[in-house]
């Protein structure tokens, strides 16, 4: 066996070893020093009864089953969450689950959540894997296992996706397809068919987007309900209309005296979203100017990483999410990390990487980086050091953004974009014509 490829295998044995050491560690802890503090040394905001974000699902049964719309009414849920899942959801209530199969079926979904991260990356050295755990068990992710929130099993349908991709990109389509159903965000991992020709790219966008949109059309009044319901916070969360919300009052007095009064909400809506789609552009003309593209020597490394940062970038835009789904930039990391190796530390690109890893670091330990704060300033500044992260959160979405564009096809950097619509019906029909024989 050459180096390189021993390399690769004491690369994944780090990651599976270290992560069942971890997990053996929280089991004992919990079972010998209580449920809070087995979480407190992560600083997450834990709460009671365990995986109290997963029993909404059979809480939601249970009340369905009784006669209620739990969308409407949920008296069956711990803390009496109303069910702001959309309708597509109520197909579990029909499978008798209740609030007793809530930690088997957590600790199924953390097991796939994990067997993704074990199986998606192709090259992995020692390096890649610390990188990676740190990310894996920051606290946004173990936030993500603590609740048991259903993101787990999205996560491992995304990891399912990017290994398809490289030899079933069809079927990748439909992993993909599968989780945007139930969540909408998974879409925006869309870009990992970059790894595909042009003409392929565009088959695969348009089809998958056809479906999509298909679907947000015909359940357009049940999604909109189940976003209205949603809880969204300002603390422990990422995206454009976050630090916004920080500075509300300031900057509707100040939209109110420069319109007068009027269209103020309106501003405050869509001013963030328009500044974040200015950066969105600023980086990607920076990225696809530059002279020196980013390249890879793993397509799937890449394909996982344009997962990551397209599911960053979207929900960033979408405004307000919980810091859990950082989670799923732990698919930026192989990636992020082979390029901080082979990069010359002189070399602007280096920097690039390096700083798009120290600001997902920050936003990813964000609640264990507040606990030192807070205990070394006695609690004063707290608001300060919330602002710091969001801003760490705008760096991140610029330069995921930044080194999207950096590493993307030659047609893109080109911008030759111009799709040949007679190579996509041809391919397709083609495929067509193989699956029917």
């Amino acid at each position: 066996m050459d180096v390189k490829g021993s390399k690769q295998i004491h690369g994944r044995f780090t990651l599976i070893v270290v992560s069942i050491s971890v997990w053996i560690y929280i089991i004992w802890s919990l079972n010998t020093s209580g449920y809070f503090e087995a979480w407190r040394l992560w600083c997450i905001p834990s709460e009671t009864p365990a995986f109290i974000d997963f029993r909404l699902i059979p809480s939601g049964a249970e009340t369905f089953r009784s006669g209620i719309d739990p969308a409407i009414s949920n008296p069956n849920d711990p803390k009496g969450n109303i069910f702001n899942y959309p309708k597509i959801w109520y197909l579990f209530f029909y499978t008798g689950i209740t609030q007793r199969d809530t930690i088997w079926i957590s600790t199924v979904l953390i097991f796939l959540f994990f067997l993704a991260v074990s199986a998606f990356p192709e090259k992995l050295t020692t390096k890649d894997s610390l990188l990676t755990l740190l990310v894996v068990f920051s606290p946004a992710a173990i936030l993500l296992y603590e609740r048991g929130n259903v993101d787990l099993a999205f996560f491992a349908l995304c990891g399912l996706a990017i290994i398809l991709v490289d030899r079933f990109p069809a079927w990748g389509a439909v992993s993909l397809l599968v989780a945007s159903v139930f969540k909408l965000f998974p879409f925006f991992g869309v870009g990992v068919f970059l790894s595909e020709n042009k003409d392929r790219f565009y088959r695969y966008l348009l089809i998958c987007t056809f479906i999509f949109l298909t679907y947000v059309v015909m359940s357009f009044e049940s999604l909109k309900a189940a976003w209205s319901l949603t809880l969204r916070g300002t603390r422990s969360s990422y995206g454009d209309l976050v630090i916004f919300d920080l500075f509300h009052d300031l900057l509707y007095n100040y939209f109110f005296r420069l319109t007068n009064g009027n269209w103020v909400d309106v501003l405050l809506d869509v001013f963030p979203h328009f500044i974040a789609l200015m950066l969105l552009a600023i980086a990607f003309y920076f990225g696809v100017k530059s002279k020196y593209p980013l390249s890879t020597d793993s397509e799937r490394n890449l394909t996982a990483f344009r997962m990551g940062a397209c599911i960053y970038l979207g929900t960033f835009l979408l405004g307000n999410n919980w810091d859990y789904r950082l989670a799923f930039l732990i698919f930026t990391i192989p990636q992020i990390s082979r390029w901080m190796s082979s990069l010359r530390k002189n070399h602007l690109q280096y920097w690039s990487v390096l700083g798009a890893f120290v600001v997902l670091l920050i936003s990813c330990w964000y609640t264990f980086n507040r606990c030192f704060y807070l205990f070394f300033t006695h609690g004063k500044f707290d608001f300060y050091l919330t602002v710091f992260d969001e801003i760490m959160n705008w760096f991140l979405f610029f330069a995921l953004a930044y080194l999207l564009a950096i590493s993307a096809p030659n047609w893109v950097r080109s911008f030759s974009w111009k799709p040949t619509w007679r190579e996509i019906l041809k391919l397709t029909k083609a495929d067509l014509n193989e699956n029917k024989s």
